[in-house]
């Protein structure tokens, strides 16, 4: 994880510009294509699904439409925003994942997922107000 693309306590109007923040630095290091948020967007209207967990929306879409490379963003918020799903909302933390195929993401989702299952890390993590912090926090350093 670079420091650009861990965004705290970020203030947003809705889920959509959740999204569109989130993935403002794959955007900008040209991860991704404006065709990939939007396809995040047209998912998440059609099925709720990403909201993973309590919580934790994990914005992602198809590799073909509009990823380059790996990347990910972590963005919590400085409101929790409801995103349309009953049993996990309000959203604190945006996950924004990027992948070029089906395969080349496993090793980074798995480390993700294992950091998603430690609950104190999790918390510090969405309390945390430096980006050093969050990033100490990733390492496990705090």
């Amino acid at each position: 994880m670079t420091p650009e693309r861990i965004l705290l306590n970020v203030p947003c109007t809705d889920w959509e510009d959740a999204l569109d923040k989130g993935a403002a630095p794959l955007l900008a290091d040209k991860v991704i294509e404006e065709s990939y948020v939007q396809a995040v967007k047209v998912n998440h209207r059609e099925m709720p699904y990403m909201v993973i967990a309590k919580g934790i929306m994990l914005a992602h879409a198809r590799p073909e439409c509009g990823a380059h490379k790996i990347g990910l963003t972590l963005m919590t918020l400085a409101t929790p925003i409801e995103f349309g799903n009953d049993l996990n909302d309000p959203v604190r933390l945006v996950i924004t994942l990027a992948t070029p195929d089906n395969k080349s993401h496993v090793k980074m989702l798995e480390a993700l997922t294992n950091f998603l299952m430690e609950p104190e890390l999790l918390e510090k993590f969405l309390s945390a107000t430096t980006v050093d912090e969050a990033i100490g926090i990733l390492k496990g350093d705090n």
